[in-house]
């Protein structure tokens, strides 16, 4: 499973089909990117990351890197994107790495359902695009800072 944290101002996704539009202030949009072999424990691994992986200064603005998500109660909004997991064979990209539509659904919602479990009483919203839709996402990236998980390569 591969994450891309980008921390935000403010993000939003509208669903073009819908016309359904979901937003979030101070925090991170994540894309997620669900791999042909991933499981319940690249969904922990992740969810865990994005939830504490320091991005924020201390309160002061002494201190880099010093808070989580979590510490600062910040929104997350969860973008599912399979292109994550493209491979270029040529100038084509290839997406066989990526877990099958149904499959990737069906562990996406257990991604969301772990996150909110675990994480709704600890942060502001959690919010999330439309699985399998197209969607403008839009993100007021913070720094610019963008960070990259993969399931596959824990430290």
């Amino acid at each position: 499973m591969r994450a891309v944290i980008q921390r935000c101002a403010s993000g939003s996704v509208r669903v073009r089909a819908s016309g359904v539009t979901r937003d979030i202030a101070r925090g991170a949009v994540v894309l997620v990117g669900i791999a042909a072999d991933d499981d319940d424990d690249d969904v922990e691994f992740i969810v865990r990351k994005v939830f504490n992986t320091k991005l924020f200064d201390d309160v002061d603005g002494d201190k880099s890197w010093a808070r989580s998500i979590v510490a600062i109660e910040g929104d997350v909004l969860f973008i599912s994107q399979f292109t994550l997991h493209a491979e270029l064979k040529g100038n084509k990209p290839s997406y066989h790495r990526a877990m099958a539509p149904t499959a990737a659904r069906e562990l996406y919602e257990r991604f969301l359902t772990r996150a909110r479990s675990e994480y709704k009483d600890k942060v502001g919203k959690i919010e999330d695009g439309e699985f399998g839709a197209m969607m403008d996402v839009h993100i007021v990236n913070d720094g610019p800072v963008t960070i990259v998980l993969d399931s596959k390569n824990r430290n």
